[in-house]
């Protein structure tokens, strides 16, 4: 083979081998199971203005959801599962993004934010702990606010189900 053919090759054979996108899982692999607690409302008092009452458990069931989703993670009752993740939400809050001439507030950006742990259930050894951990989403203002603002609450729980569990399971 040629110089140039041997370069080629290599060429190829490092493309094919270095790029890519891979997935291994994060957890020690004696960790299969998983009990989800239901999140608790951590938000001080005086920052609920924007508080959507049920949000805790509206953020439990998505995590569940994408976990099962997932397919890393079996649900189980605590009793029987490896791992035991608990968390809280401590702050719901809206910022505004993108203002009119007039300085009135045209789009916003909604944050959820949690405080959670996954705790080895035999050891009570913490495998992962995440003190401010966060999903957004984004909404224009309308005519109806409340459905926008609902719609956007449930985009920022998708969204923080998904990363939560992306944190949990995977390590790229």
């Amino acid at each position: 083979m040629t110089r140039i053919s041997w370069i080629a090759v290599f060429l190829t054979t490092c493309l094919l081998s270095g790029c890519g996108y891979t997935q291994q899982a994060h957890l020690p692999s004696d960790i299969k199971t998983v009990t989800v607690k239901t999140f608790k409302n951590e938000i001080p008092p005086d920052e609920q203005f924007a508080y959507r009452p049920g949000l805790e458990i509206e953020l439990t069931n998505a995590i569940i959801d994408r976990i099962i989703f997932d397919g890393n993670l079996k649900i189980v009752d605590e009793s029987k599962a490896d791992a035991v993740l608990e968390g809280a939400v401590i702050s719901y809050k809206q910022e505004g993004l993108r203002y009119d001439r007039l300085d009135s507030v045209q789009e916003y950006r909604l944050f959820l934010v949690v405080k959670f742990k996954l705790v080895d259930r035999k050891t009570k050894k913490v495998i992962i702990e995440e003190p401010n951990f966060s999903g957004r989403a984004e909404f224009f203002v309308s005519r109806s606010p409340a459905v926008t603002r609902r719609t956007a609450a449930n985009d920022a729980t998708t969204d923080l189900a998904r990363s939560l569990v992306d944190r949990i399971v995977e390590e790229w």
